[in-house]
């Protein structure tokens, strides 16, 4: 299993009591000049991860001892003039699915949103560290 399709099993589970809000397979691709989660809106996409290598120290024997970050980011748009009356919940759930993730060193997630128009687009990142 991927992060990213364990992150996407937990979206599933954390979201399921939230029926206005839909978990897409597809990855956040664009058509035209906007990207999916701008053409179906309260729609949850998830992006293919990002793995980062750095070398932590080199033990005696010239081994490396690395850490890796693997950053996953997902995106919610919703119309501005008609928030989801259950969005922080939602909010909360589409964070918390950082914790299907087991066997790190550290695991974050944080997200920010922006506002173009009538349109918030919430861009969440989650970030794992392994040694």
């Amino acid at each position: 299993m991927t992060v990213r399709s364990d992150i996407l099993t937990q979206l599933s589970t954390n979201l399921a009591t939230h029926t206005n809000v839909k978990l897409s397979t597809e990855l956040p691709w664009e058509t035209g000049d906007n990207p999916l989660y701008l053409q179906n809106m309260k729609t949850v996409y998830v992006d293919e991860e990002q793995i980062e290598v750095e070398q932590l120290y080199r033990t005696l024997d010239q081994s490396n001892v690395n850490s890796t970050v693997t950053t996953v980011n997902a995106y919610l748009s919703v119309d501005a003039k008609n928030q989801l009356s259950d969005i922080t919940t939602v909010v909360s759930n589409i964070l918390l699915a950082r914790n299907a993730i087991s066997s790190t060193t550290n695991s974050a997630s944080d997200y920010e949103t922006d506002t173009e128009g009538d349109v918030i687009t919430y861009t969440f990142e989650y970030n794992f560290t392994t040694i």
